[in-house]
């Protein structure tokens, strides 16, 4: 079957990972570059041997592109996708899709209206590790899910103009990281969200969430969470079960896990690298045979997880 040709809206850095990744696959290829800049288009088309470099309203009126990669700041992406989805083109786009649960709501609709797939690009659910570790509790493995912890920081570069800390940019903590967390503790649970409480702490200066505690409450239990731009935090996750326990270190790069019986035993340990060094493979592949198999949405992705993650936010960031 022939690849599916990619397009793809933003010239940055998450963009090239995108490219490589379609060069260690046999099922798609990437045939254009678009941004507002020209320049930084043409530059990112001879850096990362692109064919072609355009602007978005060239892109998205190609016959040979079917699909399109939005890797622009989260600020454009609602306006991006639906210009996608306008012009005929399936959708990835990467994380947080979009800022409100209104428009996740509304972007999915009109992708299904139009026969069209879209997903997020919550790359972490579709790893190997983060698949088996879903098996494990599935299988019962550590029993019953008792509670959920995850922890996701880094210290941003102190920049007010900057894309994290911008308000304009769509900056702070949850956008950028907390769907990270967020998103795989909605995996793993395998439950709805039914409330989320918390407590925000801003950036004195542009007003963004810089550090942000949230519960969680599935429908039998808690996951407790916690995201930061302000500190390198020991990241991880670890759900805990009335017989046992996984822990997954930095729960957002995903390549390994630990499951633990009920007395603290390691019972395995599991580790596999990204094929090619490169994780955004297995999101690809998945959106591919979605498309080829004539499903508008993933399983391991799907739009119910995107519109519950911008539900949360949206209860968060009113506060």
């Amino acid at each position: 079957m022939s690849k599916l040709r990619f397009g793809i809206i933003g010239a940055g850095r998450i963009a090239g990972q995108f490219v490589r990744a379609t060069r260690l696959t046999d099922c798609a290829e990437v045939l254009a570059v678009a941004s507002k800049s020209p320049e930084k288009a043409e530059n990112f088309a001879k850096e990362n041997s692109v064919a072609s470099f355009c602007t978005y309203d060239e892109l998205l009126s190609r016959d040979d592109i079917d699909a399109v990669y939005v890797a622009t700041t989260h600020n454009f992406h609602y306006e991006n996708i639906k210009a996608c989805l306008e012009n005929g083109k399936h959708v990835l786009c990467e994380k947080a899709m979009v800022l409100t649960e209104k428009d996740a709501a509304e972007l999915f609709n009109m992708a299904k209206s139009r026969g069209l797939f879209l997903m997020e690009a919550m790359w972490t659910r579709f790893l190997p590790s983060m698949q088996k570790a879903k098996q494990c509790i599935v299988q019962g493995r550590i029993g019953a899910i008792q509670g959920i912890s995850g922890v996701i920081g880094f210290k941003g570069k102190d920049d007010i103009e900057g894309r994290l800390l911008n308000p304009k940019l769509a900056g702070g903590a949850l956008y950028d990281i907390g769907v990270y967390v967020t998103e795989i503790a909605s995996f793993l649970a395998g439950e709805k969200i039914v409330d989320v409480y918390g407590n925000v702490r801003r950036d004195e200066r542009t007003g963004v969430d810089s550090r942000v505690s949230y519960v969680l409450r599935f429908e039998t239990f808690d996951a407790c969470l916690q995201c930061f731009m302000t500190s390198n935090a020991k990241e991880y996750m670890i759900i805990n079960g009335d017989n046992g326990y996984i822990e997954i270190p930095r729960s957002h790069v995903g390549n390994e896990y630990y499951l633990y019986d009920a007395d603290r035993n390691l019972v395995e340990h599991f580790k596999e690298e990204f094929r090619g060094g490169n994780g955004f493979v297995y999101e690809l592949e998945e959106m591919v045979n979605c498309i080829r198999n004539g499903k508008s949405e993933s399983d391991i992705m799907p739009a119910s997880a995107t519109i519950e993650c911008a539900r949360v936010f949206d209860k968060l960031l009113d506060t």
